[in-house]
C-alpha cells in the first residue's frame, strides 16, 4: 500500500482523523470510496472511520453516492460550503507551493561581456 505523506492542507488546517478524511476525499473528488477504503486511504483505524462518517454526514461535508450490495460507497459533497472553502485555500495553496518552486529554480541568465 501506498504510504499517505501529508498535504499542504493538512500542514495548515492540522492532521486530524477528521481532517485526514476530508482531505483524502478532496485528494479523488469525483471518485467514491468504502470505509474500508477511507481508512485504508488515510491510514486510519476502521473503527475511527465508523465513528467520525456520522459526524461528517450530518454537517453535509461528505454523501452516500451508492450502496453495492451491502456496501455503502462516500464522497465528498461539493455543494458544501465547508468544502467549497477547503477546496478554494487548497488551490490557494497550491498555487503558492508552485509558485515558491519556481522561484526557487530560476536562475539568472549569464549576460555575455
Amino acid at each position: 500500500m501506498i504510504k499517505m505523506e501529508e498535504s499542504i492542507l493538512l500542514e495548515t488546517i492540522g492532521d486530524t482523523i477528521e481532517n485526514r478524511i476530508i482531505d483524502f476525499l478532496i485528494e479523488g473528488q469525483g471518485l467514491d470510496y468504502s470505509k474500508k477504503d477511507i481508512a485504508d486511504g488515510c491510514e486510519i483505524s476502521r473503527p475511527s472511520v465508523y465513528k467520525i462518517l456520522p459526524k461528517l454526514l450530518k454537517e453535509g461535508v461528505i454523501k452516500v453516492s451508492r450502496k453495492i450490495g451491502r456496501i455503502t460507497l462516500y464522497t465528498l459533497n461539493p455543494d458544501n460550503e465547508k468544502v467549497k472553502a477547503l477546496l478554494k485555500l487548497e488551490e490557494i495553496l497550491l498555487k503558492e507551493s508552485f509558485e515558491t518552486v519556481g522561484q526557487s529554480v530560476r536562475r539568472p541568465v549569464p549576460q555575455k561581456s
